[in-house]
């Protein structure tokens, strides 16, 4: 490792966190440690949030009398504001003056982290020695691992649970209308979005999937996304030949939540709405680009991939050594006909 790799910005983050932790539980017994209050740092996406959220419900099951607090992004709050084990939701670090008892850094920045110093809470787990210890220890593992393993230090009973998203009752009435007035009385999804081109799998080859699937399954599919996924789930509704509709303009992230948790099929790439869609437990089919094996796999029974994995994976998503043929149309629409078919028999 270079001198330039080991001191760029978010390796500098990296190794700041880990000796701020250091520093705050020197000499300190972390399975002694009764929080009043505990404070989750998780300033990230939305599918970042969404396999994150089983941290809330295994520090409450432990410590049920701390009150919880989680620091995130504006747009990603909406996943968690009717989370039973949420206590607080701060979407800026700008309003935090409290002291927290303990703070566990999912993902955190510098300013978060001079907070944390400045406030000096009994204990602070944080993200960056887990890295560190995966990779000394031969890898990364999955996302959902990683957080457990973060708080592990903290939790008297070491049984899994695995991530949970809540509806809020005005978005399921909200699509519950939607779905009558369309007569989906059994629907899919299908998300053609992702953040990274090289991650968007064309919408042509979903408009098939649509069309075989709703006429192989009888299920009317509903496309989703953000404003930015608008033409690509356009385009699939016109070449659907009547076997799918778009979703409002004006439904959110709250909308989503509620459409995830009653569909069921989930097709689309590895982003957001395929990790709220698996924490429901419904079968879901991602199909992969350059995402990192493993780690950011759909989770739950009915869960699987599309992916093929070439020698320059992973990559940093924005410089492809193959840009006339990148790896996300490697995925062919047999495959993912099959994957389908398979997690709708589970």
């Amino acid at each position: 490792m270079s001198l330039r790799t080991m001191f760029r910005p978010e390796r500098r983050y990296l190794i700041a966190s880990v000796l701020a932790s250091r520093f705050i539980n020197l000499g300190k017994d972390p399975s002694q440690v009764r929080p009043k209050s505990i404070l989750v740092i998780k300033l990230d996406e939305i599918g970042d949030m969404a396999t994150a959220a089983h941290v809330f419900s295994m520090l409450k099951r432990d410590h049920p009398d701390a009150r919880l607090t989680v620091l995130c992004k504006p747009f990603v709050a909406p996943l968690i504001e009717a989370d039973p084990n949420v206590d607080h939701i701060m979407t800026s670090a700008d309003g935090w003056t409290e002291r927290y008892d303990v703070v566990v850094d999912l993902r955190g920045s510098w300013q978060t982290l001079r907070i944390t110093l400045r406030q000096r809470p009994i204990l602070r787990l944080d993200r960056a020695g887990v890295r560190l210890a995966n990779k000394l220890g031969g890898g990364q593992v999955h996302e959902t691992a990683t957080n457990i393993a973060i708080i592990a230090p903290i939790l008297r009973d070491a049984s899994p649970l695995t991530p949970r998203l809540y509806v809020t009752a005005s978005a399921r009435h909200r699509v519950d209308a939607f779905l009558t007035h369309h007569g989906c009385e059994r629907y899919a999804l299908v998300a053609p979005g992702a953040r990274s081109v090289l991650r968007r799998w064309p919408a042509d080859r979903f408009a098939e999937i649509v069309r075989d699937v709703s006429r192989r399954h009888g299920l009317r599919f509903i496309g989703v996304g953000g404003p930015e996924d608008r033409p690509a789930i356009d385009e699939i509704v016109r070449l659907s030949e009547g076997s799918a509709v778009a979703a409002p303009d004006d439904f959110t992230l709250r909308e989503l939540v509620a459409l995830c948790e009653g569909a069921s099929l989930f097709v689309g790439n590895e982003s957001g709405p395929m990790h709220v869609a698996a924490s429901f437990g419904i079968p879901v089919v991602g199909i992969f680009g350059p995402g990192v094996p493993r780690v950011f796999d759909p989770i739950g029974p009915r869960s699987t991939k599309v992916h093929h994995v070439l020698s320059c994976n992973p990559c940093d998503q924005v410089n492809c050594v193959r840009p006339h043929d990148p790896c996300i149309l490697m995925a062919t629409v047999d495959e993912v006909r099959t994957a389908a078919t398979y997690v709708l028999g589970m």
